[in-house]
């Protein structure tokens, strides 16, 4: 049943342009069958055209497989809605042939739908990227001018959840008329905001539900396009539904985060895989021997390379570094770079960066030797907002041959690894995920800890915040504190530090309503410059002890506190080194270390 399934498979391959990655070959491996699968080609004829056909009309599994290509066959085989006019495509190909990343040669842009509004034109299109990627691009025209566009991974279609997957969530376009304050931030809405995705094509429509109330948008060429004219400040499709022949089928969602999060709760982690083989102390070996793996620092644009190489004619720590490519058909390389803790110093650090078309991104160093003693690949978050779906990405050792994502509801996502980076983009609605590694035998290696949405906490509720406390330090240090509602009714506290224009910053933190452990949920801020956080009611006192032996005390305002070193304590020997809780009678209720 497996070759012949094998060769059903391979047989509409030739049929109609899929994935290249083989679901079947995933399938196989997934349930212990086989670890690795060889490609087969197979000559195509008039008679063994007219055997699948048989095949698919006469066995399950041929049966269910060609429903499956049917219902987003218009996605798969990236022929959705109509061609784009002359003048859409020249200007992708022209955006495209000028961005340092570019998508392949020869990508056909597909017009789907298009909305328009009093003064505005809303158009929605779509592409294939290469063999695994569907990426839809907005356009608007008129009073809120602009663009976005998000991608999305073609094996999320063949993945259960649903007739229809959401791609951008509430992206906003142009200014509109209403405020309202969040916390310490000022939010104006948006003239438009924008959610859109792809459907099967047995969908008649699709029904959103926002702030606003509910919405049935027609789903045409295979997509929908929903557009809120002058929402509220904040306002948020929350759910999704799919109209197919009269019956209403849920799509697995996640509302799109809004100013700090506060998006809900997140589902149950999914339980980790039991290591099959310890393994430690990894290297990466091509880094160790300056190999010359993917392209050279030099393709990257001056501002990325400003950003992650430093200044041009200054020293550089960067002792060697390659721009990787883990997923061709991903406009996403990872920088990877081996740095010292000073120019000309030894190897200290393995640098990974994340860089994007639009040169955002994220990344981090980790000690090297030493990023894999405690697990085979490093990972880091990146994307949310508007899009659908977040990015995790890293680094991997020489010991890891393949990776998978284990999402929450337990299906599994192909990983891409390359030149030990690696790239995956995974639902937000089906987060927390965990990446797993495997040897080249199929062991597990490593597991990584949940990986959820960046939002998925308490967050500022509307409502403008309240100062309670403004502090000063020496030569201009100042720093305030503010507190205001949260979303799980607890009181978040915001906290604005100023030392000089290189430190400055503000801290945000939304606290439960009630107290899990300890008295003080104290530290320091930028040291040896600030002291904050808040304390149980019963402590009325805050005893600051330095290093020589002296101490100052703080009165909480509200449970909370904020103290300025004035310019005696700002060197080593006379640094705040501790807190004290004090009762009102003196006696002492927990104390806390401020030392790293």
């Amino acid at each position: 049943m497996i070759d012949l399934d094998d060769r059903l498979r391979s047989e509409l391959h030739e049929l109609i342009p899929l994935d290249s990655r083989r679901d079947w070959d995933e399938v196989r491996a997934r349930s212990g069958l086989a670890r690795q699968s060889r490609r087969r080609r197979w000559a195509v004829s008039v008679g063994a055209l007219v055997a699948v056909a048989l095949l698919v009309a006469a066995t399950p599994l041929g049966a269910g497989l060609a429903r499956g290509l049917e219902d987003f066959s218009s996605w798969l085989t990236g022929e959705p809605g109509t061609r784009a006019s002359e003048q859409e495509q020249r200007d992708f190909d022209q955006a495209n042939a000028r961005s340092w990343l570019r998508f392949p040669q020869g990508t056909e842009l597909r017009h789907l739908t298009t909305v328009k509004t009093e003064d505005a034109t809303v158009d929605l299109l779509g592409f294939r990227s290469g063999s695994s990627t569907l990426c839809l691009r907005v356009r608007v025209t008129g009073s809120a001018a602009g663009s976005t566009m998000s991608c999305a991974p073609l094996a999320e279609l063949r993945r259960a959840g649903g007739p229809a997957r959401v791609v951008i969530v509430d992206q906003g376009f142009g200014t509109g008329d209403k405020v309202a304050w969040y916390g310490v931030d000022r939010f104006n809405s948006s003239k438009l905001q924008i959610t859109a995705g792809i459907t099967t094509d047995a969908v008649r429509s699709v029904v959103l539900e926002d702030d606003a109330g509910r919405h049935e948008i027609p789903a045409t060429a295979s997509a929908f396009l929903y557009v809120a004219t002058n929402p509220d400040v904040g306002q948020r499709v929350s759910r999704v539904w799919a109209r197919t022949d009269g019956r209403l089928v849920a799509v697995p969602f996640a509302s799109a985060p809004f100013g700090l999060g506060g998006i809900g709760a997140s589902k149950p982690a999914p339980p980790a895989p039991t290591i099959e083989r310890r393994v430690s102390g990894g290297r990466i070996g091509w880094v160790d021997s300056r190999e010359d793996r993917g392209e050279s620092l030099d393709v990257l644009p001056p501002r990325a390379r400003g950003s992650i190489l430093g200044r041009p004619n200054r020293e550089t720590n960067i002792l060697f570094g390659r721009v990787l490519t883990p997923d061709p058909d991903r406009p996403i390389r990872i920088v990877m770079t081996l740095n010292a803790n000073r120019p000309g110093g030894p190897p200290a650090g393995l640098c990974v960066m994340t860089v994007t078309r639009s040169l955002g991104g994220g990344g981090g160093c980790m000690a090297y030797p030493g990023t894999f003693d405690d697990a085979p690949m490093s990972a880091g978050v990146m994307g949310g907002g508007s899009s659908a779906f977040v990015t995790l990405s890293g680094a991997a050792s020489d010991d890891v041959a393949r990776i998978e994502a284990l999402l929450a509801d337990g299906q599994r996502a192909e990983v891409a690894l390359r030149d030990n980076a690696y790239l995956v983009d995974l639902p937000r609605a089906n987060l927390p995920a965990r990446l797993i590694a495997y040897d080249a035998e199929g062991r597990v290696i490593g597991v990584g800890p949940p990986w959820g949405d960046f939002a998925q906490r308490a967050a500022p509720a509307r409502g403008r915040a309240t100062t309670l406390i403004r502090v000063a330090g020496p030569e201009g240090v100042s720093g305030s504190l503010a507190v205001g509602p949260s979303t799980d009714g607890g009181e978040c506290v915001f906290v604005t530090e100023y030392v000089d224009e290189q430190h400055v910053g503000r801290s945000v933190n939304c606290n439960r309503p009630t107290w899990a452990d300890g008295a003080l949920e104290v530290s320091s801020g930028f040291p040896p410059h600030f002291v904050e956080g808040r304390v149980r009611p019963d402590v009325k006192t805050v005893r600051i002890r330095f290093a020589d032996g002296s101490s100052t005390d703080v009165t909480p305002t509200r449970g909370y506190v904020l103290w300025a070193a004035p310019e005696a304590n700002l060197g080593q020997a006379k640094r705040a080194i501790e807190v004290v809780g004090l009762r009102g009678d003196g006696s002492e209720v927990a104390r806390r270390s401020l030392e790293p």
